[in-house]
């Protein structure tokens, strides 16, 4: 794993730890945001580990005939 993937990892790690703070602290918007930041940042690292540098998260257009 390249160091910005590790760097996104733990990253991600304190987002989720934020995550269940959160939860159980009774806020759950907050764990919530928290835990979509985790899994973004998982998914960011996980792409640079797979070396894709570029991509496009954007729904693929498509004309109708």
């Amino acid at each position: 794993m390249d160091e910005r993937s590790r760097v996104l990892m733990k990253k991600a790690k304190r987002a989720l730890s934020a995550a269940r703070l959160l939860l159980t602290a009774g806020d759950g918007d907050g764990a919530c945001n928290r835990a979509y930041y985790a899994m973004f940042d998982a998914a960011h690292a996980a792409l640079f580990a797979l070396a894709i540098e570029k991509f496009d998260a954007r729904p693929s257009r498509r004309t109708m005939a």
